[in-house]
């Protein structure tokens, strides 16, 4: 069983280095702005390395401005040991395909939702994950959130994220949006989830807005940066569990470590 705590900001590192966990994640799927610097991110996996817990790099969705900085700083922590990296979007993938390091799935690349415009849905998208791209990328492990069906991906290893399921990643970022600003200076935004209610859904047949169905709850979603998010109540049933410790401020991440330990086999 392996245990890793993801980390968006390396504030807590030091802290996080002490407690019995096997893997420790820097970096979110969301945004480069939010990334720790190419120093910062180096020294940061140094000390994971040297506190004997395996470092694992999460690349944020890379659009076309970011592409080469994205590579360029997870090939500088390659260079320095060994690296997990997770690779959130096609262009990373293949930049850093045959770069030497273990390679997975992000959740920017297996979070989908088939849908056909054609088809009146009353109820939320079934989410499903495209083994044949990622196959074709030559990458054998692939992480999951826990609404996530398994059946099919028997063949790849799957790493589970807990605590919570992504409902979607903006391009705009809304958090910025919202509070009319924009990088750099949207940077410690992030840190403060922002709660919004779902009352209404995007329905692509006819291109407009429109009320959720009767009977259909309206959800509770949070934001964090440009990612929006929707809590879960699954269980894991995988040997690779990742904690996100946005969602676990202060004391209460170390006791969901230890309540998770706990819940072995």
């Amino acid at each position: 069983m392996t245990t890793e705590i993801r980390l968006s900001t390396v504030d807590d590192l030091a802290e996080v280095l002490r407690l019995p966990v096997d893997a420790v994640g820097l970096g979110q799927e969301g945004c480069l702005t939010k990334a720790p610097d190419l120093d910062v991110l180096r020294r940061a996996a140094d000390a994971v390395r040297e506190a004997g817990k395996q470092v694992v790099v999460v690349s944020p969705i890379a659009w076309p401005r970011t592409a080469d900085t994205v590579v360029e700083r997870a090939m500088a922590v390659l260079g320095d040991g060994p690296t997990t990296v997770t690779v959130n979007d096609l262009g990373t993938a293949i930049a850093l395909s045959g770069s030497g390091c273990t390679l997975v799935a992000g959740l920017g690349l297996t979070r989908q939702r088939a849908h056909n415009g054609a088809v009146a849905a009353t109820g939320p998208v079934a989410p499903v994950i495209d083994v044949a791209l990622v196959d074709t990328l030559g990458i054998d492990q692939v992480e999951v959130d826990l609404d996530m069906p398994l059946a099919g991906i028997a063949t790849h290893r799957v790493r589970q994220v807990l605590d919570a399921v992504p409902v979607a990643f903006g391009r705009s970022c809304p958090t910025a949006r919202h509070a009319r600003t924009g990088p750099p200076d949207c940077r410690p935004l992030c840190d403060t989830p922002r709660t919004i209610t779902a009352a209404s859904r995007w329905k692509l047949v006819h291109g407009h807005r429109e009320p959720l169905p009767t009977g259909t709850r309206a959800l509770e979603l949070t934001v964090w940066g440009n990612g929006v998010y929707q809590r879960t109540t699954g269980s894991p049933v995988t040997d690779y569990q990742i904690i996100d410790a946005r969602w676990h401020p202060g004391a209460a991440l170390a006791e969901r470590v230890t309540a998770l330990r706990a819940a072995r086999p």
